[in-house]
Formats: C-alpha cells, sequence, structure tokens
C-alpha cells in the first residue's frame, strides 16, 4: 500500500477511503490475500478507525474483501470461476451493444473510437495498464 491518497472535505471519508482501497485492490497494489489491517489503513490516512470499517464493510458487499471475525479482513483471492463468469456475461453484452452501435455510428464517432483504439494499443505495448484501463 504504497500510492499516496489525499482525504479532503469534498465527499464523506469512508466513500473517499472505499474508493481509494478499491482502487488498489483491482490494480492489484493491495494484493489478494492480504490482510487489511483498521488501524494501518486508519493511520495511512490519518483518520479514525470507523470511516475504515464502513469501507471494508462496502468492501465486502462488492465482494472484494472477507471479512472473518477475530481474524481480520482479508482481499480476496481471485476465483477463476468468477472471471470466466464475468467473462461470459461481459462478452454477451458487449456483443449486443457493438452490433448495435455499429448500425447506427456516425463518421465523428467512428474516428474518435478508433483514436480512442489506437491509444488502448500504445498503452497496452508499454505495459501501461492504469492508462489502457482508464481509455
Amino acid at each position: 500500500m504504497s500510492i499516496a491518497y489525499t482525504i479532503t472535505t469534498s465527499e464523506p471519508v469512508n466513500q473517499q477511503i472505499y474508493r481509494y482501497l478499491r482502487k488498489d485492490i483491482v490494480t492489484c497494489a493491495i494484493q489478494p490475500g492480504s490482510l487489511l489491517s483498521e488501524k494501518e489503513v486508519s493511520a495511512r490516512f490519518n483518520v479514525s478507525r470507523q470511516p475504515v470499517r464502513e469501507a471494508f464493510i462496502k468492501l465486502a458487499e462488492a465482494g472484494l474483501v472477507q471479512v472473518l471475525p477475530q481474524r481480520g479482513t482479508f482481499v480476496r483471492k481471485i476465483s477463476a470461476k468468477r472471471v470466466a463468469d464475468g467473462r461470459f456475461i461481459r462478452e454477451a453484452v458487449e456483443v449486443s451493444v457493438v452490433r448495435r452501435a455499429a448500425l447506427e455510428i456516425d463518421d465523428p464517432a467512428l474516428m474518435a473510437l478508433e483514436h480512442n483504439l489506437q491509444l488502448q494499443r500504445m498503452a497496452a505495448e508499454r505495459h501501461d495498464s492504469q492508462a489502457f484501463l482508464t481509455l
């Protein structure tokens, strides 16, 4: 957990902590199977433990962590079955959306799409997963 984030007053603290931890988990900055300590996370963000607990609950609801009473909160390991199931659903939805979009796309939108794909290829060649996901 080496990425530095800043807690602001623009939104509730627990939501910011949730968002930052979610990003770190999804990008594997926090490795699957890792123990998340309320004490360490609250120290990292310089906040009390209450917003950290609330963020952990939300992460558990999203299936990203597992809270084990008297043991701790652990980042869930990546499940091959969940990945395969998600891929199947995503592929079905994306194929349907692309078919429909192909019937209605105009030249400016097609050019923008081609530009975005080129940027994605460049990000992939640089192994820049953050830029790729942002695109």
